[in-house]
């Protein structure tokens, strides 16, 4: 009688093995703990929502709400049967149950934020452009992603494979955390807005808000790719892909940051002077950039 390769114990308790397992729950983990604070924020404006809201406001909230508990469903489904399961288990069904959790979750935070970015340009703009407007970061996703075809698939034999892809991965984990995050923070301020707030003002944060919705779209884009390619996949492809969506995302969040951030020095000083004095942080690192780029350029001509 043949043996099923599943049931090898050697082949299930190899390290390549526990690498993909490992690339996938760290996702998961990350993912769940930011997406459960992203309820918070959610829940927050919902059980305390501005008085101008109107019924079709509070069912979109409701609807964010909604997408946003599912997710964080969807990423502790991995972690619970990893804890069920995790001295002897079918790592092969494992692998695919993740990624069927994983995309559902991803997909329900999408919505989420689209959701809540909507929402926020609904307060300003008719609602048909409002969200308009907000689709157009998913949109440009889903077109990018699309067209994006890998052209030198081949099977992982090593964890060193997983090891250049996981250095990648972990920024990714680490900013679309803290870019979901800030996202909340920022959509909390657009729907409760201070009396004070004129139009540049609202322009600033809605301005930031969305760059920081672009951001996070860009962080969490690397694992969509690595869960739908996890058994195989064109590594140096992968990353050359992962490094430019960071690259924006950072970008993005760097924009948010700087209009935030003249965004409360504007309620203390002219317009002028307060973007003016935000821009120096963001200027120094330029430079400092900069020098070092020159620096190792000249090294290597050297």
């Amino acid at each position: 009688m043949k043996s099923n390769p599943e049931d090898d114990p050697v082949r299930n308790s190899s390290t390549e093995h526990y690498s993909k397992v490992g690339s996938l729950l760290d996702w998961a983990i990350v993912l769940g703990a930011s997406s459960s604070i992203f309820f918070g924020f959610f829940l927050d404006i919902a059980v305390n929502p501005p008085p101008y809201f109107k019924l079709f406001d509070n069912l979109v909230l409701l609807g964010a709400l909604y997408a946003v508990t599912t997710a964080t469903a969807m990423f502790i489904m991995p972690v619970i049967y990893h804890m069920i399961h995790y001295q002897k288990f079918d790592v092969e069904k494992y692998l695919l149950a993740t990624k069927k959790y994983t995309l559902i979750g991803i997909i329900c935070v999408m919505i989420a934020m689209y959701l809540g970015l909507g929402l926020s340009l609904n307060s300003k703009l008719p609602t048909e452009i409002a969200y308009g407007i907000a689709s157009l970061p998913f949109i440009f996703i889903f077109v990018r992603f699309h067209r994006y075809t890998p052209t030198n698939m081949a099977e992982s034999t090593s964890t060193e494979d997983y090891d250049r892809v996981g250095a990648g991965m972990r920024w990714c984990q680490i900013l679309a955390a803290a870019s979901s995050i800030f996202f909340g923070f920022l959509l909390n301020i657009t729907v409760s807005h201070p009396l004070y707030f004129q139009m540049l003002d609202n322009i600033a944060l809605l301005g930031s808000l969305y760059a920081v919705t672009a951001a996070t779209v860009m962080f969490i884009m690397p694992v969509i790719y690595h869960t739908k390619h996890y058994q195989k996949f064109d590594i140096p492809k992968f990353l050359m892909v992962t490094k430019e969506y960071v690259s924006i995302g950072i970008i993005c969040v760097m924009i948010a940051m700087y209009l935030g951030l003249g965004l409360s020095l504007n309620s203390k000083l002219p317009t002028e002077i307060a973007y003016g004095i935000a821009s120096l942080p963001f200027v120094a690192i330029f430079v400092w950039f900069l020098t070092i780029r020159l620096k190792n350029t000249s090294y290597e001509t050297t």
